[in-house]
């Protein structure tokens, strides 16, 4: 077909990459979004044939519904959940994302890197003895810490990111774990059953992607085999885990700490402030929050929107 001007919306454009942003605008109407809400999302999506979102709407059938010549959504993340793909799918839309990229994500180290920022910042105490030193303190024995040296850390999910981690314990002398459904070949040490691994671990990390059959697998039962002195890391989605379980067991003192970069219910603004561990980080418990940041950083969000570009002009100049 004749490459025409079609209108692409991009609904989060603060620090776009510059050159992912001049090659669309070669081939379409580029609309700049600033949206903030739904309300505006769903005014300036309505003539709009391309989208480019992050993850600060959710786009859902309300949405897609509103957008009547919407063919393609395009997003730089590989968990598609803040996105309705069946229902996209089914008026005859399709989603151009980084899912299945393997090859090219090996290069994205961002996700890895956070999650060893957020267990050093867990076991190191760092955030709560800066907030003491803020407050004017100097107290050193309210904050000692623990050594990652010869810690055993458990990692669900032993993809990209898992393999990423692995890599990075070993660098800092600790035994490494893995569970994964698949039969993989490794110089760390497998474990056949998550719950072994679990009641093995000092640490556990996860990363294992969210989708139906993982909804929640990290749940009571398998929590209940975890170490009372261990931590818990989850840098994947917060839908894969039980929150109200993770927040029991570190109010009742069945865990040492929690760090996140996820929350079940992230998408929805209003359900931040009620989740419950944000509820218990407020009350000084050993838990650190971060708002999906993983991914954020400049130069991992500026390779995958080029590459997201590109994978989608590959398809579309030969419609």
């Amino acid at each position: 077909m004749t490459i025409g001007k079609k209108k692409l919306l991009i609904t989060e454009s603060d620090n776009f990459s510059v050159k992912a942003l001049t090659i669309l605008n070669e081939f379409f109407q580029v609309k700049i979004g600033r949206i903030e809400n739904r309300e505006e999302l769903k005014l300036e999506i309505a003539d709009a044939d391309i989208i480019f979102v992050r993850l600060g709407f959710v786009i859902d059938k309300e949405i897609i519904s509103k957008a009547t010549n919407l063919k393609f959504i395009l997003t730089a993340t590989t968990g598609l959940d803040h996105i309705d793909t069946n229902y996209f799918e089914s008026v005859g839309g399709e989603v151009i994302s980084l899912k299945g990229e393997v090859g090219f994500l090996k290069s994205i180290p961002s996700t890895a890197e956070h999650t060893w920022g957020l267990l050093i910042a867990l076991l190191k105490r760092i955030p709560s003895a800066y907030d003491h030193v803020k407050n004017g303190g100097w107290d050193r024995n309210l904050y000692i810490n623990t050594n990652l040296k010869g810690k055993k850390i458990g990692i669900l999910g032993f993809g990209r990111v898992g393999t990423q981690v692995a890599n990075f314990a070993k660098a800092f002398d600790m035994e490494v774990g893995f569970f994964d459904v698949k039969d993989i070949d490794s110089q760390f040490v497998k474990f056949y059953a998550p719950e072994e691994m679990f009641d093995w671990a000092d640490i556990i990390s996860l990363h294992i992607p969210f989708s139906l059959e993982n909804k929640k697998i990290v749940n009571k039962n398998l929590l209940s085999y975890i170490n009372k002195e261990a931590v818990l890391i989850n840098t994947s989605r917060g839908g894969i885990w039980d929150e109200d379980e993770v927040a029991r067991l570190i109010k009742c003192g069945q865990i040492k700490g929690v760090a996140t970069d996820v929350l079940e219910n992230e998408l929805y603004a209003e359900s931040i402030l009620s989740n419950p561990l944000v509820e218990l980080s407020k009350q000084n418990f050993n838990i650190i929050i971060t708002p999906h940041i993983a991914g954020a950083t400049k130069e991992s969000m500026e390779m995958t929107e080029e590459f997201i570009v590109e994978k989608f002009l590959q398809k579309w100049i030969v419609l």
